[in-house]
This record gives C-alpha cells, structure tokens and sequence, in this order.
C-alpha cells in the first residue's frame, strides 16, 4: 500500500452488520467471524494483491483494486450469501493513503468514507453504490452501469449530501433490450444504405454492353432472347446488356441458328452463320423400293 503522500484509487465495498452495537457480545464475535469467512470465500478467485481485507467496528472493508465490475460481482455475492445474517452494503470508488508502512498503519480517504457513508444509509434488502463508483463502471462496462437506478440523495450527520445508486434487474433487460434493438436498427439500415448505393452506382455508372458482331450469309434476322434486333447484312454488330443471352438467326427456308452466349460486361464476341440448304432427299420410286425390298 502506498504511504499519505502517494494515494491510490480502488473499489472500496463497506459490509455492515446492521444494529451491531445493540447485540450481545457473544453474538457480536459469531456475526463478525460469519462475516470474514463469507467474504474469504467470495474473494478467493481475486489474486491476492488486487484485494485487501481491513476490519471496522461493526462489520469489514474490502478494498478491490479489480475492475468495477468485479468488485460489484463480488459485493452482490456477499449481500446475497447474508440472507441468514443481513448486511448493509455500500461500494464506492475513490482515492485512498495509509498513514504510514506497516502494521500500525490505518487506511483513509475519500473512497473508504464514501463506501461507509452508502453501507449507512443501505438497507439489508439493497446495495448502494456512489456517483464516484457508477462513473468508474461506465468506462468499461456501460451495461452494468445503466443497470443502477438512482436510490435518492441522502444527507449525513455532518450535513453532507450524497447521491447513492442501487443495482436495478429491469433497467439492465431494458438496457440490453435497446441496445439489440439499435443493433438490428443499425444492420438494416447499414443494407438499405448498401442497397441504395448500388442503385445510384448502377444509375450514374451503368455497367458497360456487351458487343455481338455478326457474319451471316445470305441474310438472317437476329433475335435476342426473342425480341428481333433487325437483319444482318446490312447489320453489323448489335450491343446487349451482360449476363446469359440466347442468340437466333433465322431465314426462311433454312434450320435457324441458336446459340446462348454468357456474355461479360464489355466482352466483344462474334456470331459467324452461312445458312446452308439440306441435301435434297432422293424421291420415292415404288418399283425400285419393291425390288430392294425382295432382294432384286
């Protein structure tokens, strides 16, 4: 621990055994030896130089130098482990300096007062944390801190006034709830601003036609996915838009050509066709067919 001069920010969380000074001694010692042993067992997953246990009149003073978030986990697990033996628990962030090195040394500041004050004025059935110890949440788990609803401001002996939060179950599903919901708002719109740019891309910067030239002889009229785009000659080359397209030439009296073509944008291809006529078919001669027939 750091000497007066050289203070130090940690986690402080203030356990009180409430009425103390009214039980009977013997109850007193069997409280206060509950209560260390309970908070050994909630600290032993904490190394032991991120903690320090110091011992007050009527209860302990965890000092945590583990994130916030931690030192709430560890608060909460006490308060609940106490419902035999209730506690007050107040957990604060702030500054701390001992008076000087080793054991005779005592431990003060802002962040052990503030941590006694909100274990003062907590019931048994709430924990209350500072303004200070909320701030210090928010940095690292905004979750966490938008899950403590504001407990009131609360005013000491010494005419101080305090403004002290408490852990809230329905504002934490609430918060979680509207951050999904700013999430799927995000995603949508994130594709619908794609989307539009896309759009406007293909509206200003139209992807670039294919080109078909053509070589057809005699003559044939050109057909693009069966929409006639004229004859060729005296047709040269004709511009379609890319993608899979299916190419006919037709002349009356010939087998047309059909050809689909997979075109890029930009491509140039060419679609070559000389219609031919069949060879004429021998005509039917009875006789000669008859004597075939027979073997003759």
């Amino acid at each position: 621990m750091s000497t007066a001069s050289t203070p130090v920010y940690a986690n402080v969380a203030f356990l009180r055994i409430p009425q103390f000074s009214t039980r009977p001694v013997g109850e007193q010692a069997a409280l206060k030896e509950s209560l260390e042993t309970r908070a050994k067992l909630a600290l032993e997953s904490l190394p032991a130089d991120e903690r320090a246990v110091l011992d007050a009149d009527d209860g302990l003073a965890l000092i945590l130098f583990c994130d916030a978030a931690r030192a709430l986990d560890v608060t909460q697990v006490l308060h609940a482990a106490s419902s035999d033996s209730p506690l007050q628990a107040g957990l604060s962030y702030g500054p701390l300096a001992m008076t000087s090195r080793g054991s005779e040394g005592r431990i003060f500041g802002d962040g052990l007062a503030a941590a006694a004050a909100a274990a003062k004025f907590a019931s048994p059935e709430k924990i209350l944390v500072t303004a200070e110890f909320v701030k210090a949440l928010q940095h690292t788990h905004p979750a966490r801190a938008a899950a403590l609803a504001v407990a009131g401001d609360f005013t000491d002996t010494r005419v101080r006034l305090h403004s002290f939060y408490t852990p809230d179950a329905k504002l934490g599903s609430l918060y979680r709830r509207r951050m999904l919901a700013y999430g799927v708002g995000g995603v949508a719109g994130i594709l619908l601003l794609g989307a539009a740019a896309r759009e406007a891309y293909k509206r200003f910067f139209p992807p670039l036609p294919a080109v078909i030239r053509l070589t057809v002889k005699p003559r044939g009229e050109i057909f693009v996915d069966g929409v006639s785009r004229g004859y060729s000659p005296p047709l040269q080359e004709i511009e379609v838009a890319a993608g899979k397209r299916l190419v006919q030439v037709r002349n009356a009296g010939y087998p047309p050509l059909e050809i689909t073509l997979d075109l890029k944008p930009g491509e140039r291809t060419t679609v070559a066709h000389t219609f031919t006529r069949p060879p004429p078919q021998p005509r039917p001669d009875f006789w000669r067919d008859l004597k075939k027939k027979f073997g003759s």
